[in-house]
């Protein structure tokens, strides 16, 4: 039996984002759909949407916090099992988190990113937490990491300008909006689209794209 296609994901994304969790929510069945054709490799690339947010955060405005933005965003997130709480007041500095997510994608052939990122939008959607050292070392440990060996990482100056340096540079390139998806390295679409066209993308990424990713900066 011939091997299945493998399919890289790469998504440039940011924690605070809350499409970006809708959009995964909408990859992943999409992959389940196709996981009997296609096999997939996802990872996680850092974006910062707030990149001057302080440690303890920029208050919401109040525009984001009802209108029908937000009963668009409940109803997205309704759809694929999400529910966001808006406990929140802050947008956080998710620096911290994207180093958690570059430590995660640097172990162990970087299986437990996806589930990184997962928890990494619950605290902050659902849980409300401010995504504070304690909080993403927190999500690090139910990950399966090390207490020490996350607070170390995420402490040292030279990963969290890393990460940094890695936003900036999709910033440069004129990325604007997240979540941003690539296929086999191939630019693909921004947006937590339909999943017909998650599908119909990674059906063509398979048969048409040598199953290759983008650099990690």
């Amino acid at each position: 039996m011939a091997a299945k296609p493998l399919v890289n994901i790469d998504i440039i994304s940011d924690v605070m984002c809350p499409w970006c969790w809708v959009g995964k929510r909408k990859l992943e069945s999409s992959m389940k759909a196709l996981e009997d054709k296609i096999q997939f490799r996802v990872r996680w690339h850092p974006y910062l949407l707030r990149p001057a947010a302080p440690p303890e955060g920029i208050p919401i405005p109040s525009a984001f916090r009802s209108g029908p933005r937000v009963t668009q965003l409940q109803q997205a997130g309704a759809a694929v099992g999400i529910n966001f709480t808006f406990k929140n007041t802050s947008f956080p500095s998710t620096i911290r988190s994207h180093a958690l997510l570059e430590l995660a994608a640097a172990k162990d052939d970087g299986v437990k990113q996806n589930d990184v990122a997962e928890l990494l939008f619950k605290a902050y959607f659902v849980d409300g937490k401010m995504l504070t050292d304690d909080d993403v070392v927190d999500v690090g440990k139910q990950a399966g990491f090390e207490a020490n060996e996350i607070r170390a990482y995420i402490s040292k100056q030279e990963n969290l300008d890393h990460v940094v340096r890695t936003a900036k540079s999709w910033a440069d390139k004129g990325v604007e909006g997240v979540p941003l998806f690539y296929f086999n390295g191939q630019r693909m679409f921004s947006g937590a689209q339909d999943e017909d066209v998650f599908k119909r993308m990674l059906t063509m990424a398979a048969e048409k794209f040598q199953a290759s990713t983008i650099n990690r900066a």
